[in-house]
């Protein structure tokens, strides 16, 4: 999936936005699919949307912004709220029966056609529409009554956009923990916007019966539900971060880091999963080290497939680059050694930076006036609107 900066560049230009708004929830709709290059830091918000407006008019571009604009209202609710994205963060999900993640789910024996190609199409190319991502969100957490972290956690590992802000609290706005109510679709809705005519499925039904799909009232699973799941409904998804970057390392033949091909006279750029900027610091020397942090990966799994994204994605744009795997002390460590005195170290802000030491760059945001916590992203859209060019 992966593409070189100047073909994504090439990509944005001829982008016309003006069917995303009226398309977008549907999966033939006008989408970018450029969320993985946004996510990773190396696509500019700024860059798109400059473009974009550039060349047309508000009303042609103003439902792409706001989409945009979702993704960095999560990330200043991570500012803020830090490692609470991770619990229930306004109020307790309600009606959880199951602790893990459904085996239908896991294994895309759901029996609803669209879901279950979409859990496919995650496995195979690491990337969903956002509307399977609510739908499958939605069946796992309010259909399945199964606690919302542990799907996030799977869903959130298969993804080549991974981004812990805007993945943890989408599945809070399904689940209704960080919102008013929880999200729930039935068969028809799905049907109308995955472009299927699937029928007499557990899903298909009116909504006010949705809640007892599955379980009824007292938590038994309903006899009258057709699908053959042989396996138990719980799955435990837990992933080993630390081991997956040790296949990783051996799968591709990484060599130790060598500090001796680094030029002390030079300053460091520090990159990592959500700093892939092929653009910064371009036009100056300097030793340019992509840092995969052990501690942040068992935290935040991924899957080798998605870690061989990223350094595919780095190694191809972003000449003389070197991969150090460790945490940033080490890596320090073994810079500062080289040269007997504290290196100079650039880096761009990030919840996953804030233990780096050097100087902290800002990344790019399309409002970067609008701070601090908003209780809603509508509070906060509202707080955008007045900075709209």
């Amino acid at each position: 999936m992966n593409l070189s900066y100047a073909s994504l560049l090439n990509q944005v230009k001829s982008y016309d936005p003006s069917r995303y708004h009226s398309t977008r929830n549907y999966t033939n709709g006008a989408v970018t699919a450029w969320s993985p290059y946004i996510s990773r830091g190396f696509l500019s918000p700024i860059l798109v949307m400059e473009t974009l407006k550039s060349k047309y008019p508000k009303q042609a571009w103003i439902g792409f912004m706001q989409q945009m604009a979702w993704r960095e209202y999560f990330q200043r609710v991570w500012q803020e709220k830090g490692d609470l994205i991770l619990q229930d963060l306004k109020s307790a999900q309600s009606n959880k029966i199951l602790q893990q993640a459904p085996h239908a789910i896991i294994n895309a024996s759901t029996g609803i056609q669209a879901i279950d190609a979409a859990i496919c199409q995650l496995y195979e190319k690491g990337y969903l529409h956002n509307h399977l991502r609510m739908y499958i969100a939605m069946l796992h957490t309010n259909i399945f009554k199964a606690a919302w972290l542990p799907g996030a956690k799977w869903m959130y590992a298969h993804l080549l956009d991974h981004d812990p802000a805007a993945n943890f609290l989408s599945w809070q706005w399904v689940a209704g923990t960080s919102s008013s109510k929880q999200y729930v679709a039935n068969q028809e809705n799905i049907n109308k916007y995955t472009n299927t005519k699937q029928a007499g499925t557990f899903l298909d039904t009116e909504y006010e019966q949705l809640s007892e799909a599955i379980f009824d009232l007292n938590g038994a699973a309903k006899k009258s539900i057709k699908e053959d799941w042989s396996q138990p409904l719980d799955q435990v998804t837990e992933m080993d971060g630390i081991q997956i970057l040790e296949a990783l390392k051996q799968a591709n033949g990484l060599a130790n880091f060598n500090a001796g091909m680094l030029d002390t006279n030079l300053p460091y750029c520090i990159y990592n999963s959500f700093n892939l900027d092929p653009l910064w610091h371009a036009a100056e020397k300097a030793n340019r080290i992509l840092l995969l942090e052990p501690s942040h990966y068992a935290k935040f799994p991924v899957t080798v497939k998605v870690l061989q994204s990223i350094i595919d994605l780095a190694v191809s744009n972003i000449e003389g680059l070197q991969i150090f795997i460790g945490n940033f002390e080490t890596l320090i460590q073994n810079i500062g050694s080289a040269k007997n005195q504290a290196p100079v170290v650039y880096f761009k802000e990030h919840p996953t930076t804030a233990h780096y030491q050097g100087i902290q760059e800002q990344r790019d945001w399309l409002f970067p006036e609008v701070r601090g916590y908003y209780p809603s992203f509508f509070a906060y859209w509202k707080k955008c609107e007045k900075y709209l060019k």
